[in-house]
């Protein structure tokens, strides 16, 4: 990955993918970062007329004249939103999620819209999303219809490499925003009925020893980020549940793609799912390094 890589923001010419660009070249700016906007266009399908070849060549025309003009006003958006935003663009050739996964590899960050074009409403999260939040090699932020400027950063952790990487990225973003962090840590291993069923003595040692996990992870941050305060929050509940509660007066949640508990093979895993789908802010996944 270059030394200073770009913030890379995919486009397809929706709303979300707009919010997606304000975003973006607002964390270019904040993280002193090139801005690079990216649109993908299908390649011509197969044909096997003469008749077919000519429809599937203005087809594929199309859909390239459409990216570019995505791009181009993108690139627009960008420059108004951030003054001294140093912004580039490119139409990509292929499919989407394969696409975008591919420059990821070569993005600081790679932002996306959490539902584009063609999304069937109700369908909140959107197979290209899905896809990069799943397997991008740098930390994707998912946008949505919320953009909000106030608030802390609210990260999710357990305790697995991925949650690990997860902080690390929320106290740089704490720190790049100016604000504060919310760490919450769910109790393993417990269902909700075991947890109500438990003596009294047993759910104080369960939340001392929650506590006490949740501040070995966050230890050391503190002297390299000062300026960013950190409040933790320890529950019985599912983890995405209270994540998402937090979300409505957050900045930015950032998870984890795979925490403990999940099947090799099943990238996203359920917590993260669970916030990407329904959070009220933008998400940031973060890949395990």
């Amino acid at each position: 990955m270059p030394v200073n890589a770009p913030i890379v923001v995919a486009v397809d010419g929706s709303e979300q993918a707009s919010n997606a660009v304000r975003w973006g070249s607002r964390a270019a700016v904040r993280e002193n970062r090139p801005l690079h906007i990216v649109s993908v266009a299908a390649p011509p399908a197969p044909a096997f007329t003469l008749a077919a070849v000519s429809a599937v060549e203005a087809s594929a025309s199309a859909g390239r004249s459409f990216a570019e003009a995505a791009v181009e006003l993108a690139k627009g958006l960008a420059e108004d939103t951030a003054e001294g935003v140093a912004v580039s663009g490119e139409v990509i050739e292929g499919r989407p999620g394969l696409a975008l996964r591919d420059i990821s590899s070569r993005a600081h960050i790679l932002v996306v819209g959490r539902r584009g074009l063609g999304g069937v409403s109700g369908l909140l999260l959107g197979s290209v999303s899905t896809h990069v939040a799943s397997h991008a090699e740098c930390p994707v932020v998912v946008v949505s219809d919320q953009l909000p400027s106030s608030g802390p950063v609210v990260v999710g952790v357990d305790g697995s490499p991925t949650s690990t990487d997860a902080i690390a990225q929320a106290f740089a973003q704490a720190g790049f925003l100016g604000t504060s962090l919310v760490a919450v840590h769910a109790y393993g291993g417990y269902s909700g009925a075991a947890f109500f069923e438990a003596s009294e003595e047993v759910k104080r040692e369960m939340d001392d020893e929650a506590r006490e996990t949740l501040g070995t992870q966050l230890a050391g941050y503190g002297q390299d980020f000062p300026d960013v305060e950190v409040e933790t929050v320890v529950t019985s509940d599912a983890p995405s549940n209270r994540i998402t509660e937090l979300s409505k007066d957050a900045q930015l949640v950032v998870v984890g793609s795979r925490g403990y508990g999940g099947f090799r093979g099943l990238m996203l895993g359920s917590t993260s799912q669970a916030v990407l789908h329904v959070a009220q802010c933008p998400v940031m996944v973060v890949q395990a390094t």
